[in-house]
This record gives structure tokens, sequence and C-alpha cells, in this order.
């Protein structure tokens, strides 16, 4: 295959996923749709190798990149053949191994983005972010920051703003100064929900801007 030179791509190569947001289209259709487990980590590297986009990007529709078994060979991959890339994740429930092993890539935060999708604080994050574990996530964002600055990735911290975290904003974005983030990127999120993907009308409300 011929290189092929674009601005971005991005890569889904996982469906698995800890945590369940209302609007992720994994909770709304029928799993024998969607459910095709793990992308073939030697397929992913041929696509990798054949071709030269300048930013890859793992923020999956139907899944999360983070539960890849093999996502810190595919990083280490990437990293040797020069690849910029992100990932974004919820980041919650890998184990402490896991963390530990990512802190010793050798990152650049030139070149590496991570991204923590956090919607609110210890008390509201669940909110949205169903089943999500602010102790386990927590424990990965310290892992990561605890590297020098210039050998770990560029640290995100991406909050999604909902009418029940808006009041939070700037409590998050001085505990993302605290955790030493880089940036604190807070966006509106303007979604229309189906109500039928609510269990309630108090949930619709907490959620979505009426």
């Amino acid at each position: 295959m011929s290189q092929v030179s674009s601005k971005v791509v991005e890569l889904e190569i996982s469906t698995n996923c800890p945590i369940g947001c209302p609007a992720c289209p994994r909770n709304i259709y029928d799993k024998k749709l969607w459910n095709t487990g793990f992308t073939d980590v030697d397929l992913l590297k041929k696509f990798l190798v054949e071709t030269n986009y300048s930013k890859y990007i793992f923020c999956g529709a139907y899944g999360d990149a983070l539960y890849h078994p093999k996502l810190i060979e595919i990083i280490n991959f990437m990293i040797k053949h020069d690849k910029s890339f992100m990932i974004e994740t919820n980041g919650s429930y890998r184990k402490e191994n896991f963390w530990e092993q990512l802190s010793k890539v050798n990152w650049n935060p030139k070149k590496h983005v991570f991204v923590f999708s956090i919607d609110g604080l210890e008390d509201t994050n669940h909110i949205y972010r169903k089943n999500s574990d602010w102790n386990s996530i927590i424990k990965g964002i310290k892992y990561l920051i605890s590297v020098p600055k210039d050998n770990r990735p560029y640290m995100m911290w991406k909050y999604l703003v909902f009418p029940y975290n808006v009041h939070q904003i700037d409590q998050a974005r001085e505990l993302s100064k605290k955790l030493e983030f880089d940036e604190f990127k807070p966006y509106k999120s303007l979604r229309q929900y189906d109500k039928l993907w609510f269990e309630n009308e108090q949930e619709r409300r907490a959620i979505e801007w009426i």
C-alpha cells in the first residue's frame, strides 16, 4: 500500500467500556450491531506503517481505547515509528500496574496527548458517566502526572458542561491545576437527547439543556 498523507484519522480499536453514558451508541443499539471486540494488533501496525497522518486519534464512539489489552504495545509501536497521537478516555477501573507501565512509556508532550474526559467532580461525574470510578481515575492521572513534564504526554482534562455540573466548573479548573494538568477544557453539551435513553425525566433534565 502506498503512503497515505492527510490531517488526522480517528481509530476505534475497542468496543469495551465499563461505563454507561446515556447517549453512547453502545447503550442504545443492539449489541450484535457494534460489539466487535478489539482491533487486531498486527493489522493495526500494518495500517500505521503504511499511513502518514499528522495525528492519530483514539476516541471511540462505541468503546474506549484504554481497555484494549495491548494498548501499551500499540503506544510503544507508534512512538517507535514517530507517530503523533491523542488518546481520550473516561479513565476508570484500570489497575495500578497498568498505569505504572503507562507512566514508563517514552512520551513526548509535543507529539502525544492524553485526555481524561471527566464531566464533574467526585460527587457528580457519575451522573452522565454512569458507573465511572473516581478513585481509579485520579490514580491514573497521578501516575502519568508524576512523570517529569518533558517525558509525559500533554495532559488535558476535557469537561462536558451539563446542567448538573455547570456550577462546578471553577472548582474543577482549580482541581486540574492542583493535579498539574496542562489544560482544562470545558465544552457545553448541546446535544439533543431522546427521552428513551434515560431512566426518568429527572435524569434527563440533569443532563440535557432544555
